[in-house]
């Protein structure tokens, strides 16, 4: 490149259909990226839709005004900008990125390569385009040769077609990739290795600019980068929140440092935060328990929506351990959090005398457990319908995935803030939360897990074992040691799914989460 171009590339978060909110936000970052003095300004995927918009693409009206904001936005822009939107030829859909120069879209770009795996369902809404994305762009009177791709365009390992190839021989002077990536664990570093693994030998720099922000179960995760022309990674925007990072492709910033925990904190905030607000939803309800579950969901809500918007409702009974009463309005009082008491002996009491006449012959069971659990979900609903308030649900991914969980009960909520998320992950997410002070009280930390529904009860698991396994299972990993206690685990795996179809959306931060990405029959009688 004959001179150094100044690239803002804004990382930003739509809200999904929200056109008039989403080309507000895309104006005023453009205006502050050219006042910083940009000459190249980079939108993600989907930037003026918010990503994905799933049949939502089959209503004409939302296609027709996303195009209708996109040309709006058009008529502002004065230096090249590239920003991702839905694009409409000959009755048919593609998953597009316009380029935008002197009050006019002068290209556009239709990405190739449809993701239709785990979450991705591009092929159901979008034709695959042909050509490359190669364009010829003046800025400042100097030419530049750019390649553009959206995202899949890079995961191009299981197609036929290597666009990476297809681009190289083009010699182009800057590749761009505009995404909606969602985050998992090791997602990051997965695209960065993939990047320098493709373009090792394109000889320019790239750029990698992705969304940030939750859409229902999925969690954007931002961290856009800058790698120069040797493919070193010189420039990263900060992960889970919205930002225009500056960068001339050649000067190595500092590029933040952020554990694997801290970003399983952050994602799971966001997703909460996002989930609240773009529904509607600004206080958030809870059911305390005293055990480390819920004890973590309490401590990324009050991190997402601030301790005055959630409130801790502690529900004993006749089972409940001193220790978790204790621990849970202590809980509460170190999050500065709403915290109250509703004991439910009585009317558990009252369930039981009741049906005394129609149990009587049938030893006591799950079913009077239950009726606890469903207690406290019913509980947890009026508190919701009388505050305005969205209960959160509590479960872990282990616990979802082999049906230790009560139906209309403790599954009650709006959302499932750690449902991805297994024991073991719970039990180290919640150590990183204590690693300064001590939020969760360590005696939640150290005691036998236990629902507590039944005298001396603990849960009939070892976790620290069994959650990896489950886990296998569940991403369909093969494993080496196929016994009676893995085909039992499997089992219940498959027969809870009905369970599972009822509950609450699970927020996603694995390569495979319960939800969307996981369709499995209810009536299965598969076996291998």
């Amino acid at each position: 490149m004959s001179q150094k171009l100044n690239v803002a590339i804004c990382q930003i978060n739509p809200t999904l259909g929200d056109f008039e909110k989403n080309i507000d936000n895309i104006s005023s970052k453009y205006e502050q990226a050219l006042e910083e003095g940009a000459n190249l300004v980079i939108f993600p995927e989907m930037a003026i839709t918010g990503y994905p918009p799933q049949d939502l693409l089959n209503n004409q009206n939302f296609v027709n005004q996303n195009i209708d904001y996109l040309k709006k936005f058009s008529k502002q822009v004065t230096v090249p900008c590239i920003i991702g939107y839905v694009d409409i030829d000959n009755d048919k859909k593609f998953n597009a990125a316009a380029i935008c120069q002197d009050g006019k879209i002068i290209s556009k770009y239709h990405k190739i390569h449809l993701p239709n795996y785990d979450v991705f369902d591009e092929r159901r809404y979008f034709q695959n385009g042909d050509s490359i994305g190669i364009f010829d762009l003046s800025i400042d009177q100097n030419n530049y040769k750019i390649a553009l791709q959206i995202c899949e365009d890079l995961w191009e390992d299981e197609y036929d077609r290597k666009i990476s190839n297809e681009i190289i021989d083009n010699n182009p002077d800057l590749i761009v990739n505009i995404s909606a990536s969602p985050f998992a664990k090791d997602r990051k570093n997965d695209r960065m290795e993939l990047i320098q693994s493709k373009y090792a030998n394109a000889n320019c720099p790239f750029i990698y600019c992705n969304l940030v922000g939750g859409q229902d179960e999925l969690i954007f995760d931002g961290f856009s980068m800058v790698f120069d022309s040797d493919l070193n990674l010189i420039d990263m925007a900060n992960g889970f929140e919205e930002q225009i990072l500056f960068s001339d492709l050649s000067s190595k910033s500092s590029i933040e440092k952020i554990s694997s925990n801290e970003q399983l904190f952050k994602a799971l905030s966001l997703g909460v935060k996002d989930y609240f607000k773009k529904t509607g939803h600004s206080k958030a309800v809870i059911g305390l328990s005293g055990g480390i579950d819920s004890a973590l969901v309490a401590c990324i809500a009050v991190n997402a929506l601030g301790s005055n918007n959630v409130t801790l409702i502690s529900m004993p009974s006749r089972f409940s351990s001193e220790h978790s009463k204790v621990d849970a309005e202590v809980l509460a009082e170190n999050l500065k959090a709403r915290f109250k008491r509703v004991d439910i002996d009585n009317l558990f009491q009252t369930y039981l005398d009741v049906m005394s006449v129609h149990f009587e012959g049938h030893p006591p069971n799950v079913a009077e457990e239950n009726i606890q659990s469903r207690i406290r979900g019913n509980i947890l609903m009026a508190f919701s319908n009388k505050l305005g308030s969205l209960v959160l649900s509590t479960g872990n991914k282990t616990e979802l995935a082999l049906g230790y969980c009560t139906l209309y009960g403790d599954m009650s909520g709006g959302l499932s803030a750690i449902g991805d998320l297994n024991k073991n992950e719970v039990y180290n997410l919640s150590k990183w939360i204590n690693r300064h002070d001590e939020i969760i009280p360590q005696s939640t930390l150290d005691k036998e897990p236990s629902a507590e529904l039944a005298p001396n009860q603990v849960d009939p698991f070892d976790y620290e074992l069994i959650s990896p396994v489950v886990d296998n299972i569940i991403f369909g990993n093969s494993q080496k040691n196929i016994n009676e206690e893995f085909l039992n685990l499997k089992k219940k795996v498959n027969i809870n799914e009905h369970k599972r179809r009822q509950a609450a959306p699970v927020l996603r931060v694995s390569k495979k989460a319960f939800g969307i990405g996981r369709r499995i029959p209810i009536v299965n009688h598969f076996h291998e």
